[in-house]
């Protein structure tokens, strides 16, 4: 079911492809490789991350994709990171439990100066036939490039692809870029699909886009009403409402 992206453009993934040792081949498939890593398939390209395009070979192998990759921030700091990826307004499929899962797991295994966070989905690829999830290192190229840094991050890919535990599978509308309900998730309380971050032009479309996009049905939204104006913010509600969606209205 899970298939790993590995980037020769960006410095994680190949840090990551040095730590994990020899990985057998299975094939190649035009301009990519196809390897093995535990019992994973990995797909090697030789762009950067966001720029993947090929699904076609991802949807072939599995169904959730897992891109090892760097994280930058204005204010660099030692992170670990997760988060579903999309170009507002269009955004690639989320898997809630696989970002939730992974979310815990960094958290578990972060150590001194590391901290972990849930980003909003942001930046490419935009995918249709398989979800798409990033894991990051950041934020500058000493923690690129370190084999201890990334380490942290194997370690916490390999507890989460274990499984765990499913809680009620939720979006986010109008949060912060780095999310204020991740102690939610580390309660057990929620797992985390698309969060719609308050900088991007929140609409219906965009919010319906979203909902619409994610591997299990989407039982909760939270809302925060300060970000989402009305009438935007009645029409997204009765949307969700519609649809069977608890909407929880925060700030």
């Amino acid at each position: 079911m899970y298939v790993l992206v590995l980037s020769m453009g960006d410095p994680v993934s190949r840090t990551f492809l040095d730590l994990a040792g020899p990985m057998p081949l299975l094939k190649t498939v035009g301009n990519v490789e196809v390897r093995k890593y535990r019992d994973m398939p990995v797909v090697i390209h030789g762009g950067d991350s966001v720029e993947f395009g090929a699904e076609e070979v991802l949807a072939s192998f599995g169904k959730w994709a897992i891109f090892i990759s760097r994280h930058e921030m204005a204010n660099p700091k030692p992170f670990l990171t997760v988060h579903t990826p999309g170009a507002w307004p269009d955004v690639s499929v989320s898997n809630p439990r696989l970002v939730s899962s992974l979310y815990r797991a960094l958290c578990k295994v972060a150590e001194e100066p590391f901290d972990c966070a849930i980003e909003a989905t942001h930046h490419p690829p935009n995918t249709s036939a398989v979800s798409a999830t990033f894991l990051e290192v950041g934020s500058t190229e000493a923690e690129w490039n370190s084999r201890r840094a990334v380490g942290l991050l194997q370690a916490a890919l390999e507890e989460a692809v274990e499984g765990g535990v499913e809680a009620t599978p939720t979006m986010v509308i109008g949060d912060l870029h780095y999310t204020t309900v991740g102690d939610l998730v580390l309660k057990g309380e929620i797992d985390v699909g698309h969060i719609v971050p308050k900088y991007v032009e929140i609409t219906l479309d965009v919010v319906r886009r979203a909902y619409e996009k994610h591997t299990v049905p989407i039982r909760r939204a939270i809302l925060f009403r300060k970000n989402v104006k009305n009438p935007t913010r009645s029409e997204v509600v009765e949307f969700l409402k519609a649809k069977g969606v608890d909407v929880v209205l925060k700030g």
